[in-house]
Order: C-alpha cells, then sequence, then structure tokens
C-alpha cells in the first residue's frame, strides 16, 4: 500500500474519531456521570485517533527508509562490448556553430561522450578527458563532447570548467539512430568507434582515466 494512501486513512481515521468523541461529549457538564455505552465509545474513539497517529508516523518512517536506500543505490554502470556500424547523426560546434558529421571523424579513434552540466558525474570526467585528449591527440583520439543543453549555458559552463575536448551541442531536438539510442537518457555515456567507423565499446556511467585509457588503447 502506498505511503500516500496510509497517511489518507490515517488522516480520515483521526477526523472520524474526533468527531465521535465530540459528539459523544457534547453536552455533557464536568463531574456529570456518564453510562458505560458513552465510556466505551470515548476509549474506542481515543484508541481510533491514536492507531491513526501512530499509523501515519510508521508510514513516514517507511518512506523515508526508502529514500534514502534510493538516495544509497550505487550508480549505474555498464560496460558492453559491440562491432556493429556507427550509424551517422549530425551535431553542432558549439563555438562555431557549425554542422558537423559523425562520419567526418572516420579515420580517427572517436570517443563520445554524452554529458550535461546538471550531471554531477558527468562533470566528475571531464579533468580525465581533458588529459586523455591532450596525451593522444596525435595518436588519432578524436573525443567529442556532446550536450543537448542551451548554447549560452554551455558557454558560461565552460569559463568555469574549461573542456579541450571537441564540444559539439543538439541545438535542437533529436532521435539518435542506433546504437546511440538513448544516449541522453542516463549521462555520462560514452561510445568508442574504431577508425573503421565501428562502435567497439558502450560505457555507461562515468569513469576514470586510467579506465578510458586501457578502453581506447587497443584501438589506437
Amino acid at each position: 500500500m502506498g505511503t500516500g494512501l496510509v497517511i489518507g486513512m490515517s488522516v480520515a481515521m483521526i477526523l472520524i474519531g474526533s468527531l465521535f468523541l465530540y459528539l459523544l461529549l457534547k453536552g455533557k457538564k464536568a463531574g456529570q456521570p456518564r453510562d458505560q455505552l458513552e465510556i466505551i465509545g470515548a476509549g474506542l474513539s481515543g484508541l481510533l485517533v491514536i492507531s491513526a497517529i501512530a499509523l501515519m508516523i510508521m508510514a513516514t518512517k517507511s518512506s523515508d527508509s526508502r529514500s534514502a536506500a534510493l538516495d544509497e543505490r550505487p550508480p549505474v554502470i555498464e560496460d558492453i562490448t559491440l562491432e556493429v556500424p556507427a550509424s551517422n547523426f549530425s551535431f553542432t560546434g558549439l563555438h562555431d556553430d557549425k554542422e558537423y558529421d559523425l562520419s567526418e571523424f572516420k579515420g580517427d579513434v572517436v570517443l563520445i561522450n554524452f554529458w550535461a552540466t546538471w550531471c554531477v558525474p558527468c562533470l566528475t570526467e571531464i579533468p580525465d578527458l581533458n588529459r586523455l585528449q591532450e596525451k593522444y591527440r596525435d595518436q588519432g583520439l578524436v573525443i567529442v563532447s556532446i550536450s543537448d543543453e542551451d548554447k549560452d549555458l554551455l558557454l558560461a559552463f565552460e569559463k568555469q570548467l574549461p573542456m579541450v575536448t571537441s564540444k559539439m551541442r543538439f541545438p535542437e531536438l533529436i532521435d539518435l539512430p542506433s546504437p546511440f539510442t538513448g544516449a541522453l537518457e542516463i549521462r555520462p555515456s560514452s561510445f568508442i568507434i574504431d577508425r573503421d567507423g565501428m562502435v567497439r565499446r558502450y560505457l555507461l556511467g562515468a569513469r576514470s582515466y586510467d579506465f578510458f585509457e586501457r578502453a581506447i588503447r587497443p584501438f589506437l
């Protein structure tokens, strides 16, 4: 039974119990004797109110416990080995507003990283991706960082946390082709594409510099 329903029932029980108490005590003067039926009714009404309050407290604590458990869940991490063609799609350069196609990068090893400024795990990856790009640029590694956020927001963010990767954005909503479908739903998500344009790894969740380095080396 849902917490909201339990709390709603508890409130109703409190109101009913309080109403019965009011009706039983209404018109009775202090010290005026009460018959046995009234005493039993008052006791049951009071018990109903107390039980409802206890039920509400337990439901609230149970809800808090479930929320805490959800907060403590480990981050979503997947690592899937693939060997499928990288379907082409377009994106726009953050600084030059030029439209690029993924196919233009064929011949390089491409690491596409889908990220967002609101995604805390994404932000932890940025320094490592910067370092990776600087180290392996001359060996043909191109890291493409793509966000679907507003251009002005991304430019303002970059002033706070500079990025040396190829910064791209989607100026409007886009349906990504397979195997990139859903990449914007859970972030960060990354794809490693070899020089022949084949997607070789799908990485869901934040990764360290060492992990990324081990992942790209076989394709350089």
